[in-house]
């Protein structure tokens, strides 16, 4: 026994070398896959072992920790890529964390949220609600339907939030409707109605002995109608002629004074924004701003009235423009912007409407109202007063 034990007990401690060996081993190469699950590339437990097996698992560690590294970069690059293409897009567009808080957001969400920084902001704070399983918000009397997308970075997800305005697409579906619906009523009644005229100016011209008095008159009233019609339906063809705004700055102290030149008679008040720039087509403001002019003079004429007041209101996201008259008032609401439809008795009803049409195509909008607590009414011009354009700006 004693020479058995004496035998043995080398090779026991030996294999308690071995084992020690083999545990750390696989401590080690269990550390450093750890490490590499964690995206930490600095921790090497092996960078004792140089030569064998061990030596070589510790190289295949780090081809995948340099191919990890690589992968990350270019991640990274993909999500700079995106947060950047992200931040270039009109629609508000907000980053929500695996917590549902903001982690990034882009220029258009942050003039959506007012300029308010809104990081770290949870969707009750962001006034998202969840209606029917998708998202929806309403800002500046706007809904807004919030598109859902997923995305993931590493082993967490995120969501991409995107605002689309609803009233936007209703409003260019029904600016649709009314081009295709103008092109048809230019070409078909145009069509009837040029004969109709040329024959009753033929008529006219006919020698008395021919035709007799009441005849000439019914022609006559013939040719008046005819003619009017046809420039009622060439006013309304203009619908669908709108030229695209050609949008730059102006000095407020500038548009002050052309305003002052176009409307002698009309009160002008600045309240704010004395020393900044509004960002329109002035031209197309003007024609708009007359229209509106126009049409406070004819319900003031009603009352007696002969104040107009134009109020001027800028600030660093929106210009807003207020025609104030003093007439009844506005009594159908639901039908001022409808085409066709007109409350005075020689309207084309198109005055308003294409206003409209001009102010939305710069981004903005138009409203009309009865005032709160006097008589008159309210027509209310809102622009944004930002440029996708830095150079813009100066170029002014």
């Amino acid at each position: 026994m004693t020479i058995l034990l004496a035998l043995m007990l080398p090779s026991i401690l030996a294999l308690h070398k071995v084992y020690g060996l083999v545990i750390s081993c696989l401590d080690g190469i269990s550390v450093q896959i750890d490490s590499l699950a964690n995206e930490d590339f600095t921790i090497w437990r092996l960078a004792n072992y140089q030569q064998g097996r061990v030596a070589q698992i510790k190289a295949e560690l780090k081809s995948i920790a340099c191919r990890m590294q690589y992968k990350r970069q270019e991640y990274a690059e993909n999500e700079s890529f995106i947060f950047d293409f992200i931040n270039e897009l009109d629609l508000p567009i907000v980053v929500l964390d695996h917590h549902f808080q903001v982690y990034h957001y882009n220029i258009a969400a942050a003039h959506f949220y007012k300029g308010v920084h809104i990081t770290g902001f949870n969707t009750a704070q962001l006034a998202l609600e969840k209606i029917n399983g998708r998202w929806q918000t309403i800002s500046d009397n706007q809904r807004f339907k919030v598109l859902e997308h997923t995305l993931f970075r590493g082993q967490r997800q995120y969501k991409l939030m995107v605002y689309v305005s609803i009233e936007q697409q209703l409003r260019k579906n029904e600016q649709q409707v009314w081009q295709k619906l103008v092109r048809v009523l230019n070409h078909e009644v145009r069509n009837s109605l040029t004969p109709i005229y040329s024959m009753a100016q033929s008529l006219k011209d006919l020698s008395s002995n021919t035709i007799n008095d009441l005849q000439q008159t019914m022609l006559g009233v013939i040719e008046k109608r005819a003619e009017h019609l046809l420039g009622f339906v060439s006013s309304y063809s203009k619908l669908s002629q709108l030229p695209e705004p050609k949008m730059h700055f102006i000095a407020a102290f500038e548009l002050q004074q052309r305003l002052h030149a176009l409307f002698p008679d009309v009160t002008i008040k600045q309240l704010s924004g004395e020393n900044l720039n509004v960002y329109c087509d002035l031209e197309q403001l003007e024609q708009v701003l007359l229209n509106l002019v126009k049409n406070a003079n004819e319900a003031n004429e009603i009352t007696g009235a002969d104040e107009i007041i134009i109020v001027i209101k800028l600030s660093e996201l929106h210009s807003c423009f207020e025609v104030i008259d003093y007439g009844e008032g506005v009594s159908n609401t639901d039908n001022l912007f409808t085409p066709f439809y007109s409350t005075k008795e020689q309207g084309s009803g198109i005055g308003l409407v294409l206003s409209r049409e001009i102010i939305r195509a710069q981004g903005g909008e138009l409203t009309l109202k009865s005032r709160g607590n006097s008589n008159g009414a309210i027509a209310t011009i809102q622009l944004p007063n930002l440029s996708k354009d830095p150079d813009s700006a100066s170029s002014s």
